[in-house]
């Protein structure tokens, strides 16, 4: 509990033109973002382009900045629209589209950021249940649930009302029952065992 003020106290650092709370913000969340980026981009390089060209903003334009009391949120809903932005100028994405074209829930993806030397039947098959949801589905199911957002920071992340996202949180999860036949107390708990393997 002691890291929140600590990490305002960094974020404040930043605002203030310290070139060491950038570099420690980074630290700290590089590997989340990173995790977050590539599922949506599916792309290793494109993923540390979008990551390098926020943090570069952030630095240029830290006189401008908000104070924040959760930098994760802050970073990651960044991110977001650095990717969208990218999709834009790729040409790869529909600027009348809401969502974005694809969301990658795949627990063993390996890269130079995320390895794992193993993972077991249980989260295999969680992971071919997750291929079977829509984009957004999957997207709620990571924020929520691997990265521990509340309702209405999902909610503005992903352009829809609190209800919205708590329905389709819903949704997802009845899916997810559906498809694996299990009951939803045992789901969540598949869920926290996949995150553990996971990180």
């Amino acid at each position: 509990m002691s890291k929140v003020p600590e990490a305002n106290q960094t974020w404040a650092d930043l605002l203030k033109g310290n070139q060491s709370a950038l570099k420690q913000i980074y630290m700290d969340y590089h590997k989340s973002l990173f995790q977050y980026g590539i599922r949506i981009l599916l792309d290793e390089e494109a993923t540390k382009d979008c990551l390098h060209n926020l943090f570069v903003k952030i630095w240029t334009n830290h006189k401008k900045l908000s104070q924040t009391n959760n930098i994760k949120y802050y970073l990651m809903s960044a991110l977001r629209n650095e990717i969208i932005n990218y999709k834009t100028r790729e040409s790869r994405y529909d600027h009348n589209q809401t969502e974005l074209e694809v969301f990658k829930l795949d627990f063993s993806v390996e890269t130079e950021y995320i390895r794992k030397e193993e993972i077991n039947e249980q989260t295999h098959q969680l992971t071919e249940a997750m291929d079977r949801l829509t984009p957004r589905q999957k997207e709620i199911i990571y924020l929520r649930y691997f990265e521990e957002l509340d309702y209405p920071q999902i909610a503005e992340m992903m352009d829809v009302t609190v209800k919205g996202a708590y329905k389709l949180s819903a949704r997802a999860l009845e899916a997810l029952k559906e498809i694996m036949q299990v009951d939803k107390v045992v789901l969540i708990g598949m869920l926290i065992s996949a995150k553990q393997n996971y990180w």
